[in-house]
């Protein structure tokens, strides 16, 4: 079920809510489990048992840390593997018996590859059940545990398919009472506004040119265009995955529960490192705090610090995706952080004006182009388009329309924080107030008139 479908926006969210602020608090978090239920088996049917698998996975391990002090380590490390195992099953699988039987095709043998489904939300759930195994782990004295709470921070359906990633420690307290009144649930409604906003009119609405160019083949692109690739699909990602985000935040704060930023304007980084702490946030702190410093983190010399950056980052990338041009993905993350980390070794200052020169140019580049692209030999041809001076055999005004400049321009603009320095130096004027009331409005009225309003159009993030 989509955040932007006519079932969601007017049955199922409404009457959740409606429901659930009627019911007395004794009931809300059960109700709200059978709601995030529905709402994954709306999507995904009978794979809906994989995710209760998963939580009663969580479940017992914790359960079994509670009473088994001494085997505490062991149970930590058998759950959290287990958990991963059932992600390993269904989003590698494929790749991995495809991969192999090219190779044994060589040697004669005759390999089928697997075909398994790959559920929505699989990656994130599982980063959610691994996080409760080691957050329990970690502080796991006079804790109370019950089904319901594990399943509802596993499930809940306002971050299920797409995060933030909750930590289990910010999660869990907040279910013993959660206020629902008017000023959060406004607040959410804004948000969520917001979030609809930046998917449907804006990176809905670049989505066609950028698929029109990465259609084309990469010869035909010429400098002009492969550089428009790059910078229209940033675009769209970061709209539509902080959309998403915005929705996710808005919705959760509407049943009173507040769920972790996960942008903080990326486009204004100046490194690599900086634009992992503004870009899907709550992934960057989970591999950080469940990976990077169980590994060691900086704590083992220089060397050792770079090999731990390389371990995370190609991990995070096959978590992107199972094919090749996502582990190109972690690989060129890491490359970066690793230059990166030895130029700030040479220089004892950093020009500000260079650093985004140099984001601009070459970090964004293969950020964004090995995330798109549909091959990594696709990624290298149309780098060599941008940086070998070629002209394009596609006119620019056959691939834009007067609605994908305005977008373009709309979010040149607003990916920047123009709109929150304009809130902050007036948010608490009546004027600006009223004026914000109207304004959401009539961005809910455009992104449901607007012919960019593809119900069943997913989240770029789902198929992660």
């Amino acid at each position: 079920m989509v955040f932007s479908s006519p079932i969601f926006l007017f049955v199922f969210l409404p009457l959740v809510w409606i429901l659930h602020a009627m019911l007395p608090e004794r009931f809300r978090k059960t109700f709200l489990l059978f709601a995030s239920l529905l709402f994954y088996m709306y999507s995904e049917g009978f794979f809906v048992v994989l995710m209760l698998t998963t939580i009663t996975v969580a479940y017992i391990t914790i359960k079994l840390i509670q009473t088994h002090e001494n085997g505490k380590t062991f149970f930590a490390a058998a759950g959290s593997v287990i958990a991963i195992l059932i992600l390993l099953i269904f989003k590698y699988a494929n790749f991995f018996t495809s991969e192999l039987s090219l190779v044994l095709a060589g040697f004669g043998i005759n390999l089928v590859p697997t075909k398994f489904h790959l559920p929505l939300g699989v990656s994130f759930f599982t980063f959610q059940a691994v996080s409760c195994i080691i957050d329990f782990y970690r502080r796991h004295k006079d804790r109370e545990v019950t089904f319901i709470d594990t399943a509802l921070y596993i499930s809940f359906f306002p971050q299920l398919v797409a995060g933030p990633i909750v930590r289990y420690d910010n999660f869990i307290p907040q279910l013993k009472y959660r206020a629902v009144h008017y000023a959060a649930f406004l607040y959410g409604l804004k948000r969520f506004i917001y979030g609809l906003a930046k998917k449907v009119l804006i990176s809905n609405t670049v989505a066609p040119v950028v698929d029109k160019i990465f259609s084309m083949e990469s010869s035909a692109m010429g400098t002009s265009v492969a550089w428009l690739a790059y910078l229209l699909f940033g675009i769209q990602l970061y709209f539509d995955f902080s959309g998403y985000s915005d929705m996710a935040i808005g919705l959760a704060r509407m049943f009173g529960v507040r769920i972790p930023e996960n942008f903080l304007y990326p486009f204004a980084a100046t490194s690599m490192g900086n634009m992992w702490h503004r870009w899907h946030i709550s992934l960057s702190t989970w591999f950080r705090d469940y990976l990077y410093i169980p590994l060691g983190g900086n704590r083992k010399g220089e060397f050792r610090t770079i090999i731990n950056v390389w371990i995370v980052f190609l991990v995070c990338g096959l978590w992107h995706g199972a094919v090749w041009h996502f582990v190109l993905f972690g690989a060129l993350c890491a490359f970066f952080l690793t230059i990166e980390r030895i130029f700030k070794k040479r220089c004892s200052y950093r020009n500000k004006v260079l650093a985004h020169l140099y984001m601009l140019i070459f970090a964004f580049p293969a950020f964004f182009l090995s995330v798109r692209a549909n091959s990594v030999g696709q990624f290298f041809e149309i780098v060599r388009e941008m940086f070998v001076p070629a002209s394009s055999s596609v006119e620019l005004s056959r691939l834009f329309d007067a609605k994908s400049v305005v977008a373009l321009c709309a979010g040149l603009i607003f990916g920047f924080p123009v709109y929150g320095l304009i809130t902050a130096k007036f948010g608490k004027s009546r004027v600006f107030q009223c004026l914000e009331a109207v304004f959401l409005i009539a961005l809910f009225a455009a992104a449901l008139s607007s012919n960019t309003m593809v119900f069943s159009d997913p989240f770029i993030y789902f198929r992660f």
